[in-house]
């Protein structure tokens, strides 16, 4: 795995040219109680967009990456999505710890790695074998099912088995 540093980050791919990618299936859920079930192995203050990430994942796909190998199937990835707090002159708010200070949490994506998954999409834009999908706070499915920005800032990390993780759960190649 190679290192990186950005996490389910924005990446601009020029030159790809595909309309709303809807997800195929709905095979991808929301897994029950993931904060417990899941490890919670990051989180991320991103300046850029006012907003911060908090990230789980699947034991299993964390020893994997630790080892340089690429997740196994089942493995599943988690993604809190909260606008950061702005004060009266919309500047982003710190808390004591030095973090952006978190609103009120309003998207929850789910990445998951299953054989054979990704393989109705057009090659320009599969991500592997991993599926995604979008729910709401309550853990009800969005209406949203256009996962094109998820595959597309995915796609320049095939090398890193199409996951944005932090370097210092990424051995050095």
């Amino acid at each position: 795995m190679k290192s990186v540093f950005g996490l389910f980050g924005a990446v601009a791919v020029a030159g790809l040219v595909v309309v709303g990618v809807q997800a195929s299936t709905e095979d991808v859920n929301l897994p029950a109680n993931y904060k417990q079930a899941l490890v919670n192995f990051n989180t991320v203050d991103r300046m850029d967009n006012g907003q911060v990430r908090v990230l789980y994942g699947s034991q299993r796909a964390l020893d994997a990456v630790k080892a340089g190998m690429p997740a196994p199937a089942g493995s599943v990835m988690v993604m809190e999505i909260y606008p950061a707090v702005k004060d009266a002159q919309n500047q982003l708010v710190r808390g004591a710890d030095g973090r952006l200070q978190r609103g009120a949490m309003t998207q929850i994506f789910v990445m998951e790695k299953r054989a054979g998954s990704g393989a109705q999409y057009d090659a320009a834009l599969r991500n592997g074998d991993w599926e995604y999908a979008v729910f709401t706070p309550a853990g009800q499915r969005a209406e949203t099912r256009d996962m094109k920005p998820c595959m597309t800032c995915h796609l320049p990390k095939a090398q890193d088995d199409f996951l944005q993780l932090p370097a210092t759960l990424v051995p050095a190649r």
